[in-house]
């Protein structure tokens, strides 16, 4: 009945509602934490824009903290549309497509975004994965628009696992969360007349090192976390 309802447009509008109340409810009682904050700042002032990418499963999380105004790539799918509709009522924009599948319209689009000089968010993994393993469309956008990369991901000392395919975070209410901005990463383009020459093994290398570089960001916000929230504690029982 639930599947059902969700492939209408009154069940579709419903959920997305109860989404946008969760990420609401969860950005105004989560204590969030900036870390880089350099990078953050450089987001925040909109001097020029840039292709902000986090694994799907930091969705809830990242879509509060993202710096307004950006547009984000959404699954033009039934449950893609839920969380693009919640997404866009707490004020993000939408750009409907994907990023590993006929992605060269969604593309497109983004890029004409990045010319207005709007930041562009995209899952990279998703709509529906492998989990943590970076699709092309990030890396084919910042070759078309020559923007640079920032990638950024969160961690909650106390936080619910969903047994989705992507083991989707979800902070709990009241809990510590820090937000890990990684550096921009520009590819290693040597001017613009070559740009269009770029061979597809180039571009594979920097798909992966691209990726290698946000996993390492995960394990590296994971364990700052675990660390500084557990030495706060100690510090609260202390004597």
């Amino acid at each position: 009945m639930l599947k059902k309802l969700s492939h209408s447009m009154i069940g579709q509008t419903l959920f997305s509602l109860v989404f946008a109340c969760i990420i609401f409810i969860l950005g105004i009682t989560v204590k969030w934490r900036h870390e880089n904050r350099p990078v953050y700042q450089l987001v925040k002032q909109h001097k020029k824009p840039y292709i902000i990418i986090s694994w799907h499963e930091h969705i809830l999380g990242m879509t509060w903290n993202l710096p307004r105004p950006i547009t984000t790539l959404n699954s033009p799918h039934s449950d893609g549309r839920i969380l693009g509709k919640a997404v866009q009522m707490v004020g993000l924009n939408v750009v409907w497509g994907s990023s590993n599948k006929q992605a060269l319209t969604s593309l497109r689009q983004l890029a004409k975004e990045l010319k207005k000089g709007r930041n562009v968010g995209i899952t990279p993994d998703g709509p529906r994965g492998p989990a943590r393993t970076l699709a092309m469309g990030p890396i084919a956008l910042a070759h078309m628009s020559d923007i640079e990369i920032i990638p950024v991901v969160f961690a909650a000392d106390r936080q619910w696992l969903l047994r989705s395919w992507d083991r989707t975070r979800i902070p709990k209410p009241f809990s510590n969360a820090i937000i890990l901005w990684g550096d921009p990463i520009r590819l290693d383009m040597l001017n613009t007349a070559k740009r269009t020459q770029i061979s597809k093994q180039s571009l594979e290398n920097w798909r992966c090192q691209i990726e290698d570089r946000l996993n390492a960001l995960t394990q590296k916000c994971d364990e700052l976390c675990a660390k500084s929230f557990k030495t706060n504690s100690r510090k609260k029982r202390a004597p």
